[in-house]
């Protein structure tokens, strides 16, 4: 028992001990753990040390940026009042530097004026007149004036013209052979500017007697149609009114006509057609007829088209304007719809008629020939909205009352009339400008065919240059009033009716003196060896007739031959009034139809039709099956009166 209580505290003992050996353990593990402990606080607070050291030096380093940055706000307010003060600087500076810059290019202007006036008095010391006159030269070169009209407008280059249509034509012939004989007289050769008109020949009472007999000029009446005859309203008067009855009338009533003026304003509209669809015994279904259409299936008739062309050709109306009518008129349409129909028919035409008209200005053995420029659009890709200068050719047989224009893409070349025109034709003669491209066209027809077509110059062009250098140097003078009775002469001859060798011999009669003595005296000035006898612009007068001496005489061998160009350039002047309006072209293929529509209208004006009738009668006639088209063609056209409308 004993025994068992000791082994019992045996156990208890070792138990005990293992709990000390335990709490040992547990004791040191502590006391490592406290010194482990005890060594990080003193790290720790070392580091709080010198945290604290870095706190203090960062506070330190604010308090000095805090300083730093209100030292920079005191700077930066300091520059931005520099800056604004410079600003204000920099606008005074920027306006002086504008106005310098104004005054820099007044100071270039007045540089180039003075360089202008420089120029302007050298070539007044070279032609020896004031320098006023060289001043009005260079102001029309500057604004591009026509000089020759310009002159005439402002009663500056008057030479005899009014007082020749005053005179008799043997006084004109004389005085003309006065003017020859004092031009070939002169000592030094040169054309004498004396400032003085010669005088008027006395009227004798035989010539007064002659300007009685003419008939008085009859009092301008109203052509205009009487549309309705209303007779007399008595509405006014009261019961037992009766007319009087005078008797110094062949009429014996007291009866007068008061007019009162009315025109109709024009109207646009349709004409609806029923097509109906029909059960025929032995045939498919099958459809009423149609109307006629003038072209294709073209909605527009021959009264719409008259109401276009009048607009667009005769009177320049521009497409934008037509349509705004027809918008006034309650007719709505959209432009491109009226603009494809209208080429159409414009394009049809040109195929049925241009040809004929070509074959008939081809027939004639004289033409006048001439170029305008049109601005057509540029249809390429890498320029779709540019427009670029283009010409139309002009081929003018005043024989046959026809001219033909050709557009041709746009080409200045000779092949266009000489390809279309003068190729296989009867023409011998023709009248035009002294472009490069006309002299290239007689060379052609003599190299390829053998052909010799000689070529007309126009004296009305060459007096352009004379009257031009009127202005600089007055002693041309002579030469211009020289021209002016050629002029005159030749208006005398077409008074006259004469034609052909009639016209050629009395052009021979009065004309060639003056034509030689013209020549003669150009050539003394262009042989004169003191070069700055005259100026440049004389001498360009000078050279221009000189250069085409034979072409400026040739008038004066053939009597069908015009001594200018003026009928072809008068044919353009609806084409650069239409510059004005519409402007230009849109395309390649519309230039070539206006150049045809332009022809026809032209053609029409010389053979004395009117166009709108005329245009609305020809398209009745193509929508009616019509196809004698030689008979279209305004030269050989004559309208169908009413009657013969009614049995057709």
């Amino acid at each position: 028992m004993f025994f068992c209580i000791f082994v019992h505290m045996k156990q208890q003992e070792n138990m005990i001990l293992n709990q000390l050996n335990q709490y040992r353990n547990l004791y040191l593990q502590a006391c490592n753990e406290n010194t482990r402990l005890k060594h990080a606080m003193s790290k720790h607070e070392d580091e709080l040390k010198a945290n604290q050291s870095v706190i203090e030096s960062l506070e330190d380093r604010i308090r000095e940026q805090g300083e730093e940055l209100i030292e920079e706000k005191q700077n930066i307010k300091q520059i931005s009042e520099e800056l604004d003060s410079c600003k204000k600087k920099l606008g005074e500076e920027r306006e002086d530097h504008l106005k310098t810059k104004a005054e820099l290019k007044q100071a270039k202007e007045d540089i180039a004026k003075l360089q202008v006036a420089k120029e302007a008095k050298e070539l007044s010391e070279q032609a020896n007149v004031d320098l006023l006159s060289v001043v009005q030269v260079l102001q029309r070169r500057l604004f591009q004036t026509n000089s020759d009209a310009s002159s005439y407008m402002k009663g500056q280059v008057d030479f005899d013209e009014r007082r020749m249509s005053e005179m008799s034509f043997d006084d004109v012939v004389s005085e003309a052979n006065k003017l020859v004989k004092e031009l070939n007289g002169d000592v030094d050769g040169t054309p004498v500017d004396t400032g003085k008109d010669p005088e008027l020949p006395n009227s004798n009472k035989k010539e007064k007697a002659e300007k009685d007999d003419k008939p008085k000029r009859k009092r301008n009446v109203f052509s205009i149609p009487v549309l309705d005859h209303m007779g007399i309203d008595t509405s006014n008067l009261p019961e037992g009114f009766k007319l009087i009855h005078r008797k110094d009338k062949e009429s014996g009533a007291d009866i007068w006509m008061v007019r009162m003026y009315e025109c109709y304003a024009p109207l646009a509209g349709c004409i609806e057609y029923e097509i109906g669809r029909f059960n025929v015994p032995g045939h498919d279904p099958m459809c009423s007829k149609h109307p006629d259409h003038i072209i294709g299936k073209n909605p527009l008739l021959p009264s719409f088209a008259r109401f276009y062309f009048d607009m667009k050709i005769h009177y320049n109306v521009s497409e934008n304007r037509i349509l705004e009518m027809l918008k006034d008129m309650e007719a709505f349409m959209p432009q491109s719809s009226l603009n494809k129909w209208i080429h159409e028919i414009m394009t049809g035409l040109r195929e049925r008629l241009l040809s004929l008209m070509i074959e008939v200005v081809k027939s004639s053995t004289y033409t006048n020939n001439d170029e305008t420029r049109i601005l057509v659009r540029n249809l390429l890709e890498d320029k779709p909205d540019k427009y670029k200068v283009e010409y139309i050719h002009a081929a003018l047989s005043l024989e046959k009352k026809m001219v033909v224009m050709l557009y041709g893409e746009g080409s200045r070349s000779h092949t266009i009339p000489e390809e279309q025109i003068f190729e296989h034709s009867n023409i011998k003669y023709f009248t035009a400008d002294r472009a490069k491209l006309y002299e290239t066209v007689v060379k052609s027809m003599e190299e390829k065919y053998g052909i010799e077509i000689k070529r007309s110059a126009c004296w009305f062009h060459a007096r352009h240059y004379f009257v031009d250098a009127f202005i600089a140097d007055h002693r041309v003078r002579t030469i211009i009033k020289l021209m002016n009775y050629l002029f005159y002469i030749e208006r005398v001859a077409n008074e006259k009716n004469k034609r052909g060798k009639a016209r050629m011999e009395f052009r021979l009669q009065f004309s060639r003196s003056v034509v030689q003595s013209i020549m003669k005296a150009l050539q003394r000035m262009k042989d004169e060896k003191d070069a700055k006898k005259y100026g440049k612009m004389v001498m360009r007068a000078v050279n221009y007739v000189l250069d085409d001496k034979e072409a400026f005489q040739l008038f004066l061998t053939n009597g069908d031959v015009e001594i200018h160009n003026i009928a072809i350039e008068r044919c353009f002047r609806h084409i650069a009034m239409g510059r004005r309006n519409w402007g230009k072209a849109g395309s390649h293929e519309a230039a070539e139809n206006l150049a045809f529509m332009y022809s026809l209208y032209e053609s029409c004006k010389m053979n004395n039709l009117n166009f709108g009738r005329y245009i609305e009668d020809i398209l009745t006639r193509i929508k009616d099956g019509d196809k004698d088209y030689k008979s279209m063609l305004p030269c050989y056209y004559v309208e169908k009166t009413d009657e013969v409308k009614e049995c057709a």
